[in-house]
């Protein structure tokens, strides 16, 4: 343990935040956490601290709804019940 009954102009005694024993000031250094530390209790920031997320895109790229129609040979429907196929146009019926 430093002796602290000795003068050093500019500086004053002061105790370590961590262990609690003496030294005169200017040997002290400020911790991340803003304690004033000895250099055996001084200890540097974890850098697991500074890592930052990385923002997760989960859309498809190309979205597009589900239809009850089978799609085997059809071009589209014109929303009655005609139905275009490249064979010519019939109507057809389905039930859910």
């Amino acid at each position: 343990m430093p002796k602290l009954g000795y003068y050093v102009p500019g500086t004053w005694n002061a105790c370590c935040d961590q262990c609690g024993r003496g030294f005169k000031f200017y040997s002290l250094r400020k911790r991340w956490d803003n304690a004033w530390t000895c250099d055996a209790c001084w200890e540097e920031r974890q850098p697991q601290d500074f890592v930052r997320g990385v923002r997760d895109d989960q859309s498809v790229p190309v979205g597009r709804p589900r239809i009850g129609l089978p799609t085997s040979g059809l071009l589209f429907t014109n929303g009655a019940n005609n139905v275009s196929t490249p064979n010519g146009v019939f109507t057809v019926t389905w039930t859910n």
